[in-house]
């Protein structure tokens, strides 16, 4: 068998896992190619190994839209947590706590950090640019939000890590929102 086909079987194996993902199951791309190349009386590929560093790595890698619908649980007591509170009554703080809403809106492709991704001098710089406001202001709402305790930096300042993210979002695959889409429509006719 040559090269070509060897690709030809890369090709499915990449079709097939990226079909599967869109069903909502769970695999293994190596699983899937190893087994097409054993068909086909090719030898199987070394499966990637994966360190304590990547898995890390991995916790705050963007999550594919295409696969998650994320959600926001604005709870009724929103304004009545005693950090929210003490930010509303900082100078501009309805301001604050709209950047802070915001904040949590941007961490959410990123399972509840920002990280610095080198497009500004700075964490800091970026977050001028993500939420459209100066450097004072963006210096201020980290400052006060860590003051706080809702945010923790990390990563010598070029992680931002959302505590209460998991309090106020959520989200569901494909395979999650169907099921649960079925069951109300259940209860709709009953």
């Amino acid at each position: 068998m040559g090269l070509c086909e060897s690709d030809t079987l890369r090709e499915q194996a990449l079709s097939e896992y990226n079909r599967k993902l869109q069903k909502g199951e769970e695999c293994d791309f190596d699983n899937i190619y190893n087994r097409l190349l054993k068909l086909n009386g090719l030898p199987p590929i070394e499966p990637t190994k994966k360190t304590a560093e990547s898995e890390t790595e991995k916790e705050i890698e963007p999550i594919d839209d295409k696969q998650r619908y994320f959600w926001w649980k604005f709870h009724h007591n929103f304004f009545d947590d005693i950090a929210v509170k003490r930010l509303s009554k900082q100078k501009e703080g309805d301001t604050l706590i709209l950047l802070y809403i915001k904040l949590i809106n941007i961490s959410l492709k990123h399972n509840g950090y920002i990280c610095y991704e080198g497009t500004g001098l700075d964490l800091i710089d970026e977050l001028t640019l993500y939420l459209d406001r100066d450097i004072e202001m963006c210096t201020n709402l980290i400052s006060q939000l860590e003051q706080y305790n809702l945010i923790e930096l990390t990563n010598d300042k070029k992680v931002i890590c959302i505590k209460a993210f998991n309090t106020y979002t959520g989200a569901d695959d494909v395979k999650t929102r169907m099921k649960n889409s079925r069951e109300r429509n259940k209860q709709v006719k009953n």
